[in-house]
């Protein structure tokens, strides 16, 4: 028998992996860092091109800028300590926030980027500090608004990306 076979509940369940990190994330953010493993696994969830920069992070280079994001209140400070680390930009750094703190912070995606431009609420393209700052503030005041948390504001973003803009492939979601 295959390794496939032997374990097809494992690996249907690795389908799932957002699901099973979002579920683990706050334990990370109550133990105070990450590891280096589960670094690896939400960075290489949400980008994998830059996986050979991931992994020339030490355990304790991870550890540390992990757990002084943590910590850190100041939302630019709290992403630099990420940004620090090989491979991770905005969007990775973001990606670690979301999945420890879902309530509060939603990943930025170009997809979602490229909505709130067609929906006439931001004029740009470039992901930088400031427009994450600029970012947080949109959509966490449409989660108010909504009543929905930061993820959730995300999801509908990408969800409006794909179905809305992507109209070349029209009938897809009716």
């Amino acid at each position: 028998m295959n390794d496939f076979s032997e374990n097809i509940n494992y690996y249907i369940d690795q389908y799932q992996l957002e699901k099973q990190l979002y579920k683990k994330g706050n334990e990370y953010l109550q133990r105070g860092w990450l590891e280096k493993s589960e670094f690896l696994t939400i960075c290489l969830w949400k980008s994998r091109r830059p996986k050979r920069l991931y992994n020339l992070n030490t355990e304790e280079e991870i550890r540390t800028a992990s757990q002084l994001c943590f910590a850190e209140k100041d939302e630019i400070t709290k992403i630099g300590h990420l940004t620090k680390l090989h491979g991770v930009r905005i969007p990775t750094a973001s990606a670690i926030l979301s999945v420890t703190n879902p309530k509060r912070y939603p990943i930025i995606d170009e997809r979602c980027i490229q909505s709130l431009n067609d929906l006439g609420i931001i004029q740009w393209e470039r992901i930088t500090e400031d427009n994450w700052l600029t970012y947080l503030g949109i959509i966490r005041d449409l989660g108010k608004q909504h009543k929905k948390d930061a993820r959730e504001i995300e999801k509908g973003l990408f969800a409006y990306n794909r179905i809305k803009l992507d109209n070349q492939y029209k009938n897809l979601y009716k």
